[in-house]
């Protein structure tokens, strides 16, 4: 996978600013209510707003301003404008309740989760974006799960060592156990015992196995896990290199397929067919990225960039208040970036052939394997995907690499919150529909 290019680094803590009294202007806290419909608004109201601990913490750090519709009460034209006015850039969506918290200047840092809300964690999810503190960036890489992963985390001076040192053991734990070269691995132990007997495997593991066989059959198989044994066939090192024959290719596919892993009760999963391997390289470091910002969010580590050769993710801005800024490469000369892309609270990942591919009859051949023809793929010098999540898109950007131009952008198209870029083989580039009016 292409490295995609960082420009800058870090996360979204209020920024202090001043009135013209010389007074720190404070985060302000947007609810939108109905106060006299929405049962849980009025939960909210009544035991978060009305908690005396929670009303003398919000009385030192923030501001806070209600935006109520309600079905019975009258609320005078202006303040109807108003909310309405508010609610088309900050809630289009039309949720209640709906808590953001927003900087001085109307950028929303963080949504409040309200779901089983107490006083406590309402607090705990405002803390990290109060200010002042200090704020200094803190950057490591080296060599993880067989890539180089770049960790970035922007936080105080007290916490930026140990918290860079907790996610490179966290990413140490999956690698641990979902890496396929590591013997004791559940991977290993899976690949070689599931087609005798059912094995037990942990809640995350079975989880994740879960999510690959969903995002499988979104796909029509286009993303796979048990495509492992297809890689044997080919040396991508080698530059120049001879196709296997047909019945070669087909003797391995027959053992390819998500539809031979069954999951069943009590966390166990069973391999259908004793040749069956799986593997976790297509979606295994987007998924260790995601689950290290995660990480990193619930300790109130103020911002951060995990870059797993290409499948990165962020969340915030700089702690000077610049955005993260994300290039897509040129596929050719990595120095050099195509275009630069509107990069807020998103993961990246991107696919392509820029170092591993060989050329067999002048045609160029991809690393990236199609787990339904058993050939390398052709026709895609890189696919770059943005969602929400470094593991989603880890996974589909192999899964549109593999289904092509028109088929790939059709399908993430049709996916909310998911957007694609697309360099064919003559370096043309292709946006998908939400991206098209951003790329620049």
């Amino acid at each position: 996978m292409a490295i995609v290019l960082l420009t800058s680094s870090a996360f979204g803590a209020a920024q202090v600013s001043f009135d013209e009294t010389n007074n720190v202007v404070k985060p302000r806290l947007l609810i939108f209510s109905g106060s006299d419909w929405c049962l849980p608004c009025i939960r909210f109201d009544k035991e978060i707003l009305q908690d005396p601990v929670f009303e003398l913490f919000s009385t030192q750090n923030i501001e806070i301003e209600i935006l109520d519709f309600p079905q019975h009460k009258k609320l005078n034209k202006d303040k109807i404008a108003y909310n309405e006015k508010m609610a088309e850039r900050y809630n289009p969506q039309g949720y209640f309740p709906h808590v953001l918290l927003l900087d001085h200047s109307g950028k929303v840092l963080t949504k409040i989760e309200t779901a089983k809300a107490t006083p406590q964690s309402i607090m705990e999810q405002i803390k990290p974006y109060l200010l002042p503190k200090v704020l200094k960036e803190f950057s490591t890489e080296l060599i993880l799960m067989g890539s180089s992963f770049r960790i970035t985390l922007v936080t105080s001076e007290e916490e930026g060592e140990a918290r860079l040192q907790e996610a490179i053991d966290k990413i140490k734990e999956i690698e641990n156990w979902l890496s396929s070269w590591k013997p004791n691995s559940i991977t290993t132990q899976l690949n070689k015992e599931a087609a005798s007997t059912p094995v037990e495997v942990t809640e995350e593991y079975y989880q994740l196995v879960k999510r690959c066989m969903g995002i499988s059959e979104l796909t029509q198989g286009a993303f796979d896990i048990t495509f492992n044994g297809l890689g044997d066939l080919y040396t991508f090192d080698e530059k120049v290199h001879e196709l296997p024959d047909h019945q070669t290719i087909k003797n391995h596919l027959q053992h390819v397929g998500f539809d031979k892993i069954d999951l069943l009760p009590d966390r166990k999963i069973w391999l259908k067919d004793t040749e069956t391997k799986i593997s976790f390289g297509a979606i295994g470091k987007g998924y260790a990225a995601e689950v290290v910002k995660q990480l990193m969010l619930l300790n109130g580590v103020h911002g951060g960039v995990i870059n797993a050769s290409g499948d990165l993710t962020t969340w915030g801005t700089r702690a000077n208040g610049e955005p993260w800024k994300v290039g897509v490469p040129d596929p050719d000369d990595q120095s050099k970036v195509l275009l630069w892309l509107p990069f807020e609270n998103k993961a990246i990942a991107t696919s392509g052939d820029y170092e591993k591919y060989f050329i067999h009859e002048g045609k160029r051949y991809s690393h990236i394997i199609n787990p339904k023809t058993g050939l390398p793929v052709v026709g895609s010098r890189s696919v770059s995907i943005i969602s929400d999540s470094a593991e989603l898109s880890d996974a589909l950007a192999t899964a549109v690499s593999v289904m092509g131009l028109e088929i790939g952008m059709n399908l993430i198209n049709q996916l909310d919150g998911v957007e694609c870029v697309f360099i064919d083989s003559n370096r043309n580039l292709h946006f998908s529909n939400g991206l098209k009016k951003h790329a620049y």
